[in-house]
């Protein structure tokens, strides 16, 4: 269990988050391919807004309103707006995997090169 403060429902934007269990995990993607994971157990009480505030808290994300609206801050390795592409060999286009970021994408495309499977992969940015 964390050390964090538990997040009351009265606060605001970014506070802090509810207390948490990570255990580390291995989990296969859509494409069978085993990842490194760590799951998320919530302490009992706590709602999906919160579970959602610990994810974000634990990625670096910070968020609040302001005279603008909304916004939001993350670094920028967090971002998840890659896609890798897979081309057959009768030139059909297939998504292989989204929500990426760059540095996983680009890991994606490597391992995917270095398979048994001949075909074109590249990753690109939506």
């Amino acid at each position: 269990m964390t050390d964090e403060p538990c997040f009351h429902r009265l606060g605001g934007p970014g506070m802090p988050s509810c207390r948490v269990v990570a255990v580390d995990i291995e989990y296969r993607d859509a494409n069978g391919v085993l990842h490194d994971g760590e799951l998320i157990d919530p302490e009992t009480e706590a709602t999906e807004l919160d579970l959602l505030r610990s994810v974000a808290h634990r990625l670096g994300v910070h968020w609040g309103e302001d005279e603008f609206g909304w916004w939001s801050v993350l670094p920028k390795a967090k971002i998840t707006d890659w896609v890798v592409w897979r081309q057959d060999d009768n030139g059909q286009r297939y998504v292989v995997e989204r929500n990426l970021n760059e540095q996983d994408a680009e890991l994606m495309v490597a391992e995917m090169e270095a398979s048994a499977h001949k075909q074109t992969y590249w990753a690109e940015r939506v």
